[in-house]
């Protein structure tokens, strides 16, 4: 193996570097002793959706075209997005038609898994149900199934905090195993594997770890928990360090940081408020129906799911009833009244806005005469929101698409990012209050998304000490420069070069390429059953609503 790139989602300097002075994650302490180490700038907003996709393919999401777990339809409806969605090349592509070999294992948003010169296992949002999440599909007999490969998040809905957070150890424990059986068993020059726990346990236990957080409880039992998992991570970086030799450079990458999260801001309540969105009345008989038979609907489903019954319900009843449950999946948007609403909010995992323009979507209320004006309106007004109780300041900036975007596919973004004061998160739904203490499921939400990952590069083309302005995009530039590929002239990141050797750079000159620019977009559909169960998954994953 040639390289080696593990990533940790989430991965956040401030956990790393206490346990590395303590001596509690050796491998990585190693790794940054010997290597080279610095902040990796993530994308705007710093969410795994666009920040992976970046690294995969070194652009920027008007070019890589995914801004979310999902986007809107025409009509509204909310559609999950798949790898197919990608319109850049990845980096595994490129290398694999110059001859290099990838093993890629558990890479997120790689579902469905394209054929490689290697091995790819998707990681998520692969949903549970699948069996084609692996490539070449006889490797799945190694592998199993897809629902072993990810945390059980029902334990945290359900308030087991403590089974939740073995679950997660137990899940990158796992993880380990199967990469070191795949290294061991398929030989690649590339090797790449991506821990995701990392995401979740820091949204759920921050609390447990920040004694600044306001709801920090220093004789909770869960204290330990994000340390343990990144002592796990560590421990199998240890392990996968032992299958490799001193001719392999070693990277360790993150798709963002993490920090506290205290409050909620129900943006929803703001936009009625200010006379930009319209909603069902509380209370009023259509409203009401409709939430009822949501509520029915999602009980109903629960029990047939625990009972593994799908299939058999599903041969019984109509197909009407179920196109009529899945429009009202979506929770969030469910009650907006489309024809009298100027604005509305994306996801949690978003954070955006969409301007209901009227050759966007079917039911548009704003002219592109009034786009801008309705957009400059937006922005000055969000920037003014204060908190009721303590004046401060919510919302730091309000950026327009075009401004952090470029590129064949950048009509397709969210019209408006949002980037709250640290500790506050957009989240959309009803409240009787606009701020609240972040919840998700009922239970505690303390962590959330920071802008600065995590860089370390170790290995004999690397220098040693820190660097500085690393990117996202920077990633995919880098490693195809290591394994002596050329650059899509499209890519917008650039190779690293403050972090590698003077020799290497004397031996070793950076290619480009006018090949790989947009890719066709030819996208594949989700099936009823996918669509079904990659929507479990990501409510699950708390990222819709």
């Amino acid at each position: 193996m040639d390289t080696l790139v593990v990533g940790l989602d989430g991965g956040e300097w401030d956990v790393i570097d206490p346990m590395i002075e303590a001596g509690e994650l050796p491998n990585l302490g190693q790794l940054k002793n010997d290597g080279v180490s610095g902040p990796l700038e993530s994308i705007t907003p710093p969410v795994s959706p666009p920040a992976w996709n970046s690294i995969q393919t070194g652009t920027n999401p008007g070019k890589h075209g995914i801004f979310d777990f999902s986007t809107f339809e025409e009509d509204y409806n909310r559609r999950s997005i798949n790898s197919s969605d990608r319109r850049s090349s990845p980096f595994w592509s490129i290398m694999n038609d110059y001859g290099t070999t990838t093993g890629l294992f558990k890479i997120p948003f790689t579902y469905p898994p394209e054929e490689v010169d290697g091995y790819l296992v998707s990681g998520f949002p692969t949903p549970n149900s699948i069996e084609d999440f692996v490539q070449p599909e006889p490797l799945r007999d190694t592998i199993g199934t897809a629902e072993n490969l990810f945390e059980d998040k029902s334990l945290y809905k359900a308030g087991n905090e403590r089974e939740f957070k073995e679950n997660l150890i137990k899940v990158a424990e796992y993880q380990t195993e199967l990469f070191l059986t795949l290294i061991d068993d398929h030989e690649t020059e590339f090797a790449m594997s991506v821990y995701d726990g990392s995401d979740r346990i820091q949204h759920y236990f921050w609390k447990y770890l920040d004694e600044s957080h306001p709801r920090y409880d220093p004789d909770s039992p869960h204290t330990d928990a994000i340390k343990r998992y990144y002592e796990t991570v560590d421990d199998g970086i240890g392990q996968i360090l032992e299958q490799t030799d001193d001719e392999c450079d070693v990277l360790i990458i993150s798709d963002q940081g993490f920090g506290p999260l205290s409050y909620d801001i129900y943006i929803d309540e703001w936009l009625e408020d200010t006379g930009y969105l319209t909603r069902e009345t509380q209370g009023s008989p259509n409203q009401v129906a409709i939430d009822l038979a949501a509520e029915i609907l999602k009980f109903g489903w629960d029990v047939v799911g625990s009972a593994g019954l799908q299939k058999l319900v599903k041969s019984v009843l109509p197909a009407s009833w179920f196109e009529f449950g899945g429009s009202l999946q979506d929770n969030s948007h469910r009650t907006i009244v489309w024809d009298e609403t100027e604005v509305f909010f994306s996801t949690l995992s978003g954070q955006a806005l969409f301007i209901n323009l009227e050759d966007r979507f079917t039911q548009g209320t704003v002219t592109h005469e009034e786009y801008d004006t309705v957009v400059e309106q937006v922005r000055d007004s969000l920037r003014s929101i204060r908190h009721p109780e303590t004046d401060d300041q919510l919302v730091e900036a309000v950026v327009r698409s075009e401004e952090v975007y470029s590129g064949w596919i950048v009509d397709d973004a969210p019209d408006l990012i949002v980037r709250t004061n640290p500790e506050y998160t957009l989240k959309n739904g009803h409240s009787d209050e606009l701020i609240r203490p972040s919840k998700q499921y009922g239970q505690d939400r303390s962590g959330d998304h920071r802008r600065d990952g995590i860089f370390i590069a170790s290995g004999p083309n690397f220098n040693c000490g820190t660097i500085e302005n690393a990117s996202v995009v920077d990633i995919a530039p880098t490693l195809l420069h290591l394994h002596n590929c050329p650059i899509p002239e499209t890519v917008d990141g650039i190779v690293l070069q403050d972090a590698m050797t003077e020799e290497h750079k004397g031996v070793s000159s950076i290619k480009y390429t006018n090949n790989y620019g947009e890719t066709d977009g030819e996208r594949r559909e989700w099936s009823e059953s996918e669509e079904e169960a990659l929507e479990e998954r990501l409510s699950n994953m708390g990222y819709l609503n």
